[in-house]
């Protein structure tokens, strides 16, 4: 009976202690099992970069599909008339028209896909920007480097050249401050022209797509092949990825991955108004108003060509005043 009672005495005095030993576990438990919001972010940013990738892929796949089959249209037209043939180019016509119409669909998962990941992105650099607050000095720098990779770029800013001026007044360490100013521009100005360069080339592309779609539209519209074509609307072509990544029509926000390489001409003009001349910022802005990407393509070479200039000029005079500063340090 004494044992009962002491055995009872005590599991009810350890009972309390245990209980609030596990309340004090299974937080903690829970606390370190739970992703922390910099982890969900990150995770959310994989997420739409998988799917954007997945997509891409897809899309390319598609136009190089849509490509083979305009090209078998082409050769099935210049083949001589026969039933066969017309069959043969009624399936092919058939085939190109929804695999134009997938491109377009496509093209507008992208869009979305594209901006799911902006935000993504704009999310978990929100999430470090917090965390970065109270984390240690280690914890900091992957920060500060996943930063890095999320931030989204910032928009298209106007270059502001130094002056290039050479002068017959100044010292030589006046000339060497200008010198390094006008090799910062240098190198500005040469990122811009590789920039222009690629977007002339991407727009060529979609160009290209374009024109092969309209071919085939146009041949299907004179043969007597009983094949009913609607015309795709417009982005389809110009949207498709192509080997260099051809991609869609600018907006004022980039537009798709890539964007970087593609701002709108308005965009353009702004950032290249201090740099090229006024019909060519004038170009950039009334290319805009057009739906082909020739016309873009056309623009970013005019740019581009007008930037090589100014690069070209800014080189000559940047080793004027460096010749200058030399002289003047002779004894």
């Amino acid at each position: 009976m004494r044992l009962s009672l002491a055995l009872a005495v005590a599991f009810a005095v350890a009972a309390p202690v245990l209980g609030s030993a596990a309340a004090d576990v299974r937080p903690r438990v829970r606390v370190a099992q739970a992703p922390s919001r910099v982890d969900a972010a990150i995770a959310a940013v994989a997420r739409a970069q998988k799917a954007l990738g997945a997509l891409a892929t897809e899309r390319a796949a598609a136009t190089r599909r849509y490509q083979g089959e305009l090209a078998e249209v082409d050769q099935l037209k210049r083949q001589k008339a026969s039933w066969r043939r017309d069959r043969a180019l009624r399936s092919k016509l058939a085939s190109s028209l929804e695999t134009a119409k997938a491109l377009t669909a496509l093209a507008d998962r992208v869009r979305v896909a594209d901006a799911e990941l902006t935000r993504a992105k704009a999310a978990a650099v929100a999430a470090i920007d917090a965390a970065m607050a109270s984390a240690t000095p280690s914890a900091r720098a992957e920060l500060a480097r996943r930063r890095a990779a999320y931030a989204v770029a910032a928009p298209t800013k106007k270059i502001v050249l130094p002056d290039d001026a050479l002068d017959p007044l100044a010292d030589p360490e006046e000339l060497d401050e200008q010198a390094a100013a006008l090799r910062d521009a240098e190198a500005a100005l040469t990122a811009e022209v590789a920039r222009l360069d690629r977007r002339a080339r991407r727009f060529d592309a979609a160009a290209e797509l374009r024109r092969q779609h309209e071919r085939a539209e146009s041949m299907s519209a004179t043969d007597d092949d009983g094949v009913n074509r609607v015309a795709v609307r417009s982005g389809a072509t110009e949207a498709a990825t192509v080997a260099d990544g051809a991609s869609a029509p600018p907006s004022e926000s980039g537009g798709l991955t890539g964007a970087a390489d593609a701002p709108s001409g308005r965009e353009l003009a702004t950032a290249l108004s201090a740099v090229v001349d006024a019909r060519t910022v004038d170009v950039l802005r009334e290319s805009d108003r057009s739906a082909d990407p020739a016309t873009w393509a056309a623009a970013s070479r005019q740019a581009k060509d007008a930037v090589a200039a100014r690069l070209e000029t800014l080189r000559k005079r940047r080793l004027a005043i460096e010749a200058r500063a030399r002289e003047l340090r002779k004894p």
